[in-house]
């Protein structure tokens, strides 16, 4: 939440001016359009701040197998796997256009879930401080993630919504697999909202990652890279913070 009031910020030096504070006093201060986004990306990536207590886990894309970080106070070593198919996970989400931008007005967060089956007979019993170092070892973990956070496809001039930016928000819900699988779009929520995992899936923990010029981890792309570094949440989202979630509908090809 920092981030993103730190980020809002700048948007409004970005704006400059009380004309133009005036003529967009009637929108909604949450979103912005994707080239104030794209704005505000730039600053980011070039000037931003890091992201703080990351994972040191850049052996990771030379071969190692496992990386130590700090977990509930506790040493632990987490599996490389983790690190290596997040970042397979954001570069096919950029490539088919469900997210542009690494950053809380865009892409900065991910939730991750287990099949309940599994939640019940394995990892419900466990301790706190076991459970998200367990299931990064399990091939049947998922990540849910939410794009276009901050974006709106409507023209503050003409009130018109632009095609391409309502694709994009229409690609915002992700679900991503840790066993090599592509990642699939879910259906979109009629009002855009963030959608929940599918059914079968118990959320529990997540991480943010965000673009910067300090990143030690990188997603390649075609024609670049993003450096970008990763953090580990603790515990589950609150109960009914996403609205529900059917079936999936649109695969990466």
């Amino acid at each position: 939440m920092v981030r993103v009031f730190a980020i809002l910020v700048i948007m409004g030096l970005l704006a400059g001016g009380a004309a133009i504070a005036h003529a967009n006093s009637m929108r909604n201060p949450w979103f912005f359009t994707a080239t104030e986004i794209a704005s505000a990306y730039r600053y980011q990536e070039n000037f931003g701040a890091p992201l703080r207590r990351p994972l040191r886990a850049q052996n990771c894309v030379f071969g190692a197998e496992d990386f130590a970080t700090t977990y509930y106070g506790a040493q632990v070593r987490l599996p490389c796997r983790f690190i290596t198919e997040t970042l397979r996970h954001l570069r096919e989400i950029l490539e088919i256009g469900a997210a542009r931008y690494l950053f809380p007005l865009d892409l900065d967060h991910a939730h991750l879930g287990i099949p309940k089956e599994l939640w019940r007979e394995k990892y419900s019993k466990l301790p706190s401080g076991q459970i998200l170092p367990a299931m990064m070892e399990d091939p049947e973990l998922v990540a849910l993630y939410h794009s276009a956070e901050h974006l709106t496809a409507i023209d503050p001039k003409t009130k018109k919504a632009n095609p391409a930016v309502q694709e994009w928000i229409e690609k915002r819900n992700i679900l991503a697999f840790y066993d090599g699988d592509p990642i699939t779009i879910l259906t979109p929520h009629p009002k855009g909202h963030g959608v929940s995992l599918p059914e079968r899936y118990h959320s529990y923990g997540g991480f943010d990652f965000l673009a910067s010029r300090h990143g030690r981890l990188g997603v390649i792309l075609e024609d670049n890279a993003v450096l970008i570094d990763i953090t580990l949440q603790i515990g589950g989202p609150p109960q009914g913070l996403f609205e529900a979630q059917a079936t999936p509908t649109i695969t990466n090809q």
